[in-house]
């Protein structure tokens, strides 16, 4: 192995590491600056559903496009969940009523589009973060070989 090889192969471990470490930095900085949260968006956000379930809990909750408070079902068993877990509604998220009369949670609409950004600009690091590689490490071999040898 010539010297330059050598020194080639180290640099080429600095800048991977380097760009690891910066690159995952600029992704969680990204994800806290976002502000989303991964555990709305990655837990199941389903809603009693009275073809699939049985009610077990109503509370009457102020719904976003009702003007009266309605009464809800806040926990309920779903007869397709073989664990026999009792599904409850999330805690301080509001509901809102859609045109078609059915509740959804209002945050999780916004929370989509949150994550398709977030998942855009991971996409955008990752390339970036090849390409600078590729551009560095060219940089370099030109640098040690400056006669194109």
């Amino acid at each position: 192995m010539i010297f330059s090889e050598s020194r080639f192969r180290w640099f080429s471990f600095w800048i991977t590491l380097t760009l690891i470490i910066v690159c995952n930095g600029l992704l969680l900085g990204g994800l806290w600056a976002s502000g989303l949260d991964l555990d709305f968006v990655l837990t199941n956000s389903d809603l009693y559903d009275p073809t699939s379930g049985h009610c077990i809990g109503l509370q009457v909750i102020q719904v976003a496009g009702v003007d009266s408070p309605l009464q809800v079902c806040s926990e309920w068993l779903d007869t397709n969940d073989p664990t026999g877990e009792v599904h409850k509604l999330r805690v301080h998220e509001p509901l809102a009523m859609g045109a078609d009369g059915n509740l959804y949670y209002q945050n999780a609409r916004n929370a989509d589009y949150h994550m398709l950004g977030l998942l855009g600009f991971v996409v955008v690091v990752i390339f970036a973060g090849m390409r600078l590689k590729r551009s560095l490490l060219n940089w370099y071999q030109l640098r040690l070989h400056p006669g194109g040898q």
